[in-house]
């Protein structure tokens, strides 16, 4: 991981104090966002010697040797699925909780595991809380929990829109609201604190390629001199946030914030999925990437179903936040990194 993109994480005015002598757990390690909070806490115990115990929860051992190769001071690590019942003898001071599928390919082809993995695992992450009396939670969410936005202004996070919960493809946003609805109940009879950040179209450096959301195809395409190929007209419009700015949200938000609910998003990276392509294109080295359209032709996966859908992060700007990565140089590190990786 480049230190720029734990620079960026670091450079938000978070109460980093708060992290000292704690013992904290991720789960999710080795996905896109645990990756960055983990090694932005072990930054942390180097830069500021914070003494913090990271409990890091994935289920690869793969992608645990893959991602931290060597021994790390403060860093043990947790090796099982957040489904299955989580023991940990001792307290746990806060959680970061980012396990669970949220892939366009998932919602298609694994809609059973995305919806129980969410709900199970979440369950497994409150009870712990309860159990270790944890400070506060971090929940990661999504703009799919405003369901299907109509309207023309930025969301905000006391809005809510109407969601068609009975087909597959909503076992994603569903999941995630009653995810969110577990954490009230939890604080209302538990008194187990939380914060959720909600955020939309998150990316950089280790996201993967294959996963079928639409800015890693354009990034794959880009990296291997392909064509993008659109399969709408791509009018729908999406706001972009670097994955450092995001996690930077997310230590805002647990350790200043005083809300239970966040919008993160990167406003100033709005753009059309048709801009979008072209973008990516233009940053293919070898100059042979075009961006051409289907004609017509429909694709399988079931991607995001509004083309308006920009939330509002007025909120968690008054924490101090400020997205600190355009859209170009947010698309270009990214697509050098899978370059960089083909070249090792």
């Amino acid at each position: 991981m480049k230190t720029r993109d734990i620079d960026i994480i670091l450079n938000n005015p978070a109460d980093w104090g708060k992290l000292k002598d704690t013992t904290v757990l991720v789960t999710g390690a080795t996905g896109r966002l645990g990756i960055y909070i983990v090694n932005a806490l072990l930054e942390l115990n180097r830069r500021d010697h914070l003494n913090i115990r990271i409990l890091a929860l994935a289920r690869s051992r793969e992608k645990i040797r893959r991602e931290f190769p060597r021994p790390q001071e403060g860093l043990h690590f947790l090796e099982q699925d957040v489904t299955e019942p989580i023991i940990w003898d001792g307290r746990i001071d806060y959680m970061f909780h980012t396990a669970g599928l949220a892939s366009p390919d998932d919602f298609t082809h694994r809609p059973t595991e995305t919806l129980w993995g969410h709900v199970q695992g979440t369950r497994n992450v409150l009870e712990l809380a309860r159990q270790c009396g944890t400070k506060r939670i971090l929940y990661v969410s999504t703009v799919e929990v405003y369901g299907a936005w109509k309207q023309e202004k930025y969301i905000e996070e006391t809005d809510m829109g109407p969601m068609q919960h009975t087909n597959s493809r909503a076992c994603y946003p569903e999941a995630k609201r009653l995810c969110e609805t577990m954490l009230a109940c939890y604080k209302a009879e538990y008194g187990v604190d939380y914060t959720v950040v909600r955020l939309c179209h998150t990316f950089g450096p280790g996201i993967s390629l294959n996963d079928g959301r639409a800015f890693a195809e354009f990034i794959r395409n880009a990296v291997r001199g392909e064509d993008i190929v659109l399969q709408t007209d791509g009018s729908a419009v999406r706001t972009y946030t670097y994955v450092a700015d995001a996690v930077g949200a997310m230590f805002l938000a647990l350790l200043n914030g005083t809300e239970e609910y966040y919008n993160a998003a990167a406003a100033a990276n709005e753009i059309s999925i048709r801009d979008l392509a072209a973008l990516v294109a233009s940053l293919d080295p070898s100059g042979r990437s075009r961006v051409r359209f289907a004609g017509g032709e429909q694709g399988s996966l079931l991607y995001l179903p509004f083309k308006l859908g920009i939330m509002d992060s007025a909120r968690m700007e008054q924490l101090g936040w400020k997205a600190q990565v355009d859209l170009e140089h947010a698309f270009r590190w990214t697509v050098e990194s899978f370059l960089e990786e083909e070249e090792a």
